[in-house]
């Protein structure tokens, strides 16, 4: 997946060369959302709290039909967010992606007051190891899996608001008194509200 990620990157400068570059940086608040984890032995749930993330992309601009086609390439930081009723005893779960993506946007009719349609898939980089690493007899492992998100905005120059659904996928590998080498899935789905600028 790092591999196919690294080409799509080299693939989209190669044909950028002339195209108009711009940059989209900003915040989001995302709301409260639900983490699901399952694999052969459980299946559960999580609430998540609300969080705030940061993302940057650099994307470039065509005319196509009565509004502009923005294609690029995009990151966003999910500062730590903590899950509840994950486990009956007290230790505190937090956790914090990465997501690396390639983004699509359609704005219609780009005047002063314009929307947009949003649509963006990558690769989902975990950075919550520690987070979740509480006693010599449960030591987890996090690796990562596909990340993406559908939403819309309003773009009035230079600033954008976006309401995106965003999905991760992570892996969870750990040594438990019970099970050995356990693999479980989760899946992270939360609602963010953005705001940003591009230039």
């Amino acid at each position: 997946m790092k591999k196919l990620i690294l080409l799509t990157i080299i693939l989209w400068a190669a044909f950028q060369m002339e195209a108009r570059v711009m940059v989209q940086f900003g915040a989001g608040l995302d709301l409260n959302g639900k983490q699901s984890f399952s694999n052969a032995a459980f299946s559960e749930d999580s609430d998540v709290e609300t969080g705030a993330s940061l993302y940057a992309e650099v994307l470039s601009s065509d005319q196509v039909g009565l509004g502009k086609l923005l294609l690029g390439l995009g990151l966003e930081y999910q500062i730590p967010r903590e899950l509840e009723d994950l486990s009956l005893d007290s230790h505190t779960r937090k956790f914090s992606y990465l997501p690396v993506y390639i983004t699509g946007k359609y704005v219609l009719l780009p005047i002063l007051l314009s929307p947009e349609i949003i649509a963006q898939a990558g690769y989902n980089l975990p950075m919550s190891n520690d987070n979740y690493t509480h006693s010599a007899v449960n030591n987890l492992e996090v690796s990562g899996g596909f990340y993406w998100g559908l939403g819309a905005g309003i773009s009035f120059k230079p600033f954008v608001i976006q309401a995106m659904y965003k999905s991760s996928k992570s892996t969870y590998n750990w040594e438990d008194v019970d099970f050995e080498n356990l693999k479980t899935t989760s899946t992270n789905s939360q609602i963010s509200l953005q705001l940003g600028i591009r230039l």
